[in-house]
């Protein structure tokens, strides 16, 4: 299949089946990602203990941070590549992608620095106990060191239609992270710094196999000169602006586990921290497939609003929501059935066992309404309507998820904790569903004059 063919068979084919493709391979990636994710953390908990396993898990707001910057040019390239792709502009295409690198690797080096240095007050912001410390600097030392090598751009890659290749930037990584942790944790006994060094070498196996897709492979979509590295400060203000909502959402949800990681310090201790660590990645983890699901339909909502085929935008936001709520039905059934033996498989300890039973469950009960919120404001990313999908990811956070968790601690302390996210996210489920009925129907309104004319 040539290049081209690739990328028009978005518009083509039907729905249901690109949906199904795209959303299956890219959930697939991340639940190699899950399960790496998984087994990092029992060998942590299980190698070390499970304070060094808080001690990561301390450090993930900056994880999401290093994510937030990648997921904002990665979105945003990934819209305006989408559309221009879609417009048959193939040097748009390519100068948004140098661009895109230039924004990342100038966020990366800076982040670098400024976290290598301030470390150790970093880590006690971020909620750590004296006890858990010592292993959150270890590890958050490494990761920042490593902030170059944080993404390898899969959302842009899907965007060409290259579903395997982005597919395959996940797993191979992934696999080689996973196998590294448990010869540097299990074997070695390197301890916290083991568990960092495989992440880092992932990340740098990834970012290593971008630079191959956009720079060397044959028949590639993006023909990228040099002269392309030059800053397009118009390409690089639409990219931002339209990534925003991600680096919104991001960083608010780096704020957000700040805050609840210092709650727990408050209420809860080394316990409390150390059950978090364990139930929050377990929780994430069997939240991929929804993520998936989005990352699945971004580029089919972009091309083909691109292509001005908006019956095939409306089907394709339809039919991932009807996913991600029948999949979030499943996986909380799951959790209040079976949760001392999901939690049993990350930690072997007694008293994670049995307080974090409590915590799954009334995590769980967030499962079936997460994927709306994200699926509407990914939406209207993938459209470049960075208004709508900044109201739902920062407006979410900052004025309902952090609101709803400080009352929640506040009244019920731990429990509170616990189950302020199922009710946060119904609150962001009933908006977004408003937001998006009034959008399908003003979209509706003009695809009829637009087929009238």
């Amino acid at each position: 299949m040539t290049k081209n063919a690739k990328v028009e068979r978005l518009s083509t084919e039907k729905i249901g089946k690109l949906l199904w493709e795209m959303a299956s391979q890219t959930t697939f990636s991340l639940l190699v990602y899950a399960i790496y994710s998984i087994t990092d953390t029992y060998f942590l908990s299980v190698g070390i203990n499970s304070l060094a396993a808080a001690g990561a898990s301390i450090i993930s707001p900056v994880l999401i941070a290093l994510g937030a910057v990648a997921t904002t040019v990665g979105a945003g390239g990934a819209s305006v590549v989408s559309r221009a792709l879609g417009e048959q502009n193939e040097i748009k295409a390519s100068r948004t992608v140098a661009n895109t690198y230039l924004i990342f690797w100038t966020a990366a080096i800076s982040i670098t620095i400024l976290g290598a240095i301030f470390i150790e007050p970093i880590v006690y912001l971020l909620g750590a106990t004296e006890t858990i410390a010592p292993y959150a600097v270890v590890y958050g030392r490494i990761i920042f060191l490593g902030a170059i090598t944080s993404t390898g751009f899969s959302t842009i890659i899907r965007a060409d239609g290259n579903i395997r290749y982005s597919t395959a930037i996940w797993v191979i990584p992934v696999t080689a992270n996973l196998v590294l942790s448990w010869l540097f944790v299990m074997v070695l006994r390197i301890g916290v710094a083991g568990a960092a060094l495989a992440t880092v070498a992932g990340q740098a196996i990834s970012a290593g196999m971008a630079v191959y897709f956009f720079f060397f492979r044959k028949n590639r979509s993006y023909q990228i000169k040099a002269a392309y590295f030059k800053p397009d400060w118009h390409l690089i203000g639409e990219v931002l602006l339209i990534g925003f909502p991600s680096l919104a959402k991001n960083l608010s949800a780096s704020l957000l586990v700040i805050v609840t990681n210092n709650l727990l310090k408050l209420v809860g201790g080394d316990a409390g921290l150390a059950v978090y660590a364990i139930v929050s990645r377990l929780y994430s983890s069997l939240n991929m497939p929804q993520t998936g699901i989005v990352q699945g339909m971004q580029p089919l909502v972009g091309f083909n609003f691109g292509q001005k085929k908006f019956a095939r935008v409306q089907e394709t936001i339809r039919l991932s929501l009807g996913a991600s709520v029948v999949y979030g039905l499943l996986v909380l059934g799951l959790c209040l059935l079976f949760p001392a033996a999901l939690i049993s498989l990350l930690s072997q300890e007694s008293l994670i066992i049995s307080e974090g039973q409590t915590a799954l469950r009334l995590l769980a009960l967030s499962y079936p309404l997460t994927g709306v919120a994200l699926i509407t404001a990914a939406s209207f990313q993938s459209i470049g309507r960075a208004k709508e999908a900044l109201l739902l990811t920062l407006g979410g956070i900052l004025l309902v998820k952090l609101p709803v968790l400080l009352l929640a601690a506040h009244f019920f302390s731990l429990n509170g904790i616990w189950a302020s996210e199922a009710a946060s996210e119904l609150v962001l489920c009933l908006i977004s569903l408003l937001m998006l009925k009034n959008f399908q129907s003003k979209s509706t309104s003009h695809w009829q004059y637009e087929q009238a004319r």
